[in-house]
């Protein structure tokens, strides 16, 4: 049977519109490598990358990064600075870069020990900021490590023991690590909390405090986020000293040129709603979020019933399972991904055509993630 057509409310494209405690634009990802930092940093006037020094300019120029993106242009300096920085910037706006920068510069490859660490709170978006920054360090003799949970210790220890200078990680897996003494944050210069307002969440702020007490307290500290709601701008003060606040899309904070449309319908018939819109709209592929890991099984299990190309990741999927799902969605082999909406912070996919909610997010902020 085919499900009834939906009632569509009329599509709205969003205007921009200020948000009260909303800040910021968001960095764009991209990136390869390795080199010798703790060169001299640009000094003074606008930042340029042609300012930086010369085997990060040329990384730099090799990752096809042609011109400073606003939000890089306008943290980058403080960083370099030694200022704590807050940043709200609009997702694919260029804060990776933004905070990727200062770290390959802070570090001092004849120390051996982590100089740079970036907390971030899933592990697709740890890969993908290490691969950045990896891409970034490219012959600069910086040493860095991807550390998150699902996968063996063996790689993440070998790491260690080779005296890594950046470390981009998941809260669980560092406080195991830290807990164990196979790691040291003692020599940290930097302090990056990337999707800060996550990191800042309830479901986070007690892991937060505990590696807190790992860190050095003369330290820089930089948080980057899409949105930063009131309730996670109090606790900023408590990683922060005297910081460069950035708000520099407080007036875009969904991603522009995305036509917004809304369906009103019955609960139970969410899931045949959905199979109609996907009869009718025909998308090539499409990403559709969850609340809960038990609705994104059923859901990825419903449309491969229903003979559609679908698969879903949760947090309970081991880290070959997600990098194996991820990898078919990229090829284009796999048409529909289920996922809960916490796994949007580390998915970075730029070319599909529909993002689906099919539950509304429990925070409005995710919906801009």
């Amino acid at each position: 049977m085919t499900p009834e057509t939906p009632e569509k409310k009329r599509p709205r494209r969003r205007k921009k519109k200020a948000s009260p405690g909303k800040r910021g634009d968001e960095p764009a990802r991209a990136g390869k490598e390795e080199g010798k930092a703790s060169e001299k940093a640009p000094e003074g006037g606008e930042f340029r990358f042609s300012s930086l020094p010369g085997p990060l300019a040329k990384n730099v120029a090799r990752m096809g990064w042609k011109e400073p993106m606003p939000v890089q242009a306008q943290a980058i300096p403080p960083l370099l600075e030694g200022r704590d920085v807050v940043v709200q910037s609009r997702t694919g706006s260029g804060k990776t870069g933004a905070f990727g920068i200062p770290l390959v510069l802070n570090v001092d490859p004849s120390r051996d020990e982590v100089q740079g660490l970036v907390l971030v709170p899933t592990r697709e978006l740890a890969e993908q900021v290490h691969d950045v920054i990896k891409d970034l360090s490219a012959g600069m003799g910086v040493r860095t490590a991807a550390v998150y949970g699902g996968v063996g210790y063996g790689p993440q220890i070998e790491a260690f023991e080779k005296k890594v200078h950046i470390v981009v990680a998941t809260p669980g897996r560092l406080i195991d690590h830290l807990q164990s003494r196979r790691l040291s944050l003692q020599g940290v210069k930097l302090l990056v909390l990337d999707e800060a307002d996550e990191m800042l969440s309830m479901g986070f702020f007690p892991s937060m405090v505990r590696i807190l007490r790992y860190l050095p307290e003369k330290r820089q500290t930089a948080l980057f986020s899409a949105t930063i709601p009131r309730s996670v701008r109090a606790l900023v003060r408590r990683f922060t000293r005297d910081p460069v606040e950035l708000f520099l899309s407080s007036d875009i904070m969904h991603v522009e040129e995305v036509e917004h449309v809304y369906y009103v319908v019955d609960a139970m018939e969410k899931d045949r709603t959905l199979l109609k819109l996907i009869e009718m709209d025909n998308p090539p592929s499409a990403l559709i979020f969850c609340n809960t890991k038990r609705e994104t099984e059923y859901l990825g299990a419903f449309l491969q019933n229903f003979g559609y190309d679908g698969d879903y990741i949760s947090g309970d999927l081991s880290q070959k399972e997600r990098d194996r799902v991820m990898k078919a969605l990229r090829e284009g082999k796999l048409r529909f991904l289920v996922a809960t909406d916490v796994a949007a912070r580390g998915i970075d996919i730029s070319d599909l055509e529909y993002v689906v909610l099919y539950s509304l997010p429990q925070a409005h902020e995710n919906y801009i993630h």
